[in-house]
Parts: structure tokens; sequence; C-alpha cells
């Protein structure tokens, strides 16, 4: 018990400090993070990767800032494409982009690419370890601005793969050689019975990785 106190004593003096040292941080995590009254764990890997920075004055600014260009990725990649997507208002398409429009500049050209790479993505996350509830359990922290109605949210990415998934069925032959097709639904049972305006945790995951690819896409794309 000594033990354990004292080991979270070092990671308090290493994380309270005003200016972290990494070297000292990652001593410590090399025997693994203590769990206890204060959590550690979080923090301590969001330094490790970079994504606070060493000073400790410098990251609710930088916390602010990196909430602000993932409200902005949110905008440009789901949400936009989402609402054009979805509108109902009919417009002149031989005057603007439309669907069947082959130019690579085409906004539906690009929701297209996108969609290949979403039904990859939501096919892992669905069945992202089935033996723990957790992640089809729903989410604390949903989205708002993708899963409120009554904000314009469109279910976040969950209805785009829906509406981009054909139906299939299962084409089979009885005994007296009648053929019988049985239409395939996707199951449920991965939702968790989500209420309206909520998100599985599985959800949440697929959307960072959506955005996380599409913002590696998108900078690649200018360096070269």
């Amino acid at each position: 018990m000594n033990a354990i106190r004292t080991r979270i004593n070092d990671f308090a003096d290493v994380l309270e400090c005003p200016k972290i040292e990494l070297c000292r941080l990652r001593d410590k995590c090399f025997s693994g993070i203590p769990d206890g009254e204060r959590s550690f764990r979080p923090l301590s890997w969001m330094i490790l990767l970079n994504y606070l920075p060493l000073n400790r004055n410098e990251w609710e600014s930088e916390l602010c800032s990196s909430r602000h260009r993932y409200r902005q990725f949110i905008e440009e990649l789901i949400i936009k494409p989402g609402k054009h997507a979805y509108s109902t208002i009919r417009k002149d398409v031989t005057l603007e982009d439309h669907p069947l429009n082959p130019n690579p500049d085409s906004e539906w050209n690009a929701y297209f690419r996108d969609n290949e790479i979403l039904l990859q993505i939501d096919k892992d996350c669905r069945r992202l370890c089935p033996d723990i509830s957790f992640f089809q359990q729903p989410t604390i922290y949903p989205n708002r601005e993708l899963c409120d109605p009554q904000k314009g949210g469109f279910h976040g990415l969950r209805k785009r793969v829906e509406q981009t998934i054909l139906e299939s069925e299962t084409v089979s032959k009885n005994r007296i050689g009648i053929t019988n097709a049985t239409k395939r639904h996707r199951s449920d049972s991965e939702l968790f019975n989500l209420r309206e305006g909520e998100e599985a945790h599985w959800e949440v995951i697929e959307r960072i990785l959506f955005v996380l690819l599409n913002s590696i896409l998108v900078r690649d794309m200018f360096r070269e």
C-alpha cells in the first residue's frame, strides 16, 4: 500500500511541475501508470503523444485551439456534406455540382470517396471488442451538433452509412426447386437501443478516425 502511495506521489510531483520533464515522465510511465483517486493515465498519454505541451501554462490555450480545429473538421467533413447530400430542396443540377459530375474537384465526387473510407471504418468500429459492452453503450459526451435534431443534426455518421449501404438479399433454393430471396438487414444490436440524440462509444471512435484520416489525406495533398 505504501509503495502504491509513493508511486502516486511521484507521478503527482512530475505532472504538477510548471514545466513537465519528459524524460522523468517516460521513466515513471515505463513501469505502468497507477490508478488512484486521481487519474494520471489520460494526462500522461496526452503529454507523451505531444497533444499537450510540456509547459502547463500553455495547456488551456492549446486545448481551446485543438477543440476549435476539431469543430472545424466536423463542420467541413460531416455537417456540410450531410446537409448537401440530404437536402430536399430541388436544384437545377445542369448548372451546379451533381452526383454524376466526373470532375475531380466535384464536391459530390469527394463525398463518394469519403464514403468508401467511412464504410471500412464503420465495419471495424461496429465490431470493436463485441465481448465488452462499453463500446455499444451511449457516451455521456455526445456531439450535440451531430446528434441533436433541434440543432440540425444528422445523427452523426450513422445516417450517412445507412443511406450508403445497399440492401442485399440471400438467394436459396428449397427441395422442390423454388427460389427464395431473403433480405439481409443490418442488425440494430450494435446501437444498444440508443435514444434520439445519443451516440455509442464506438460511434465516437468512428468519428475521430474518420476526421483524423481525412485530415491526414488533406495534409498530404497540400504537401504534393
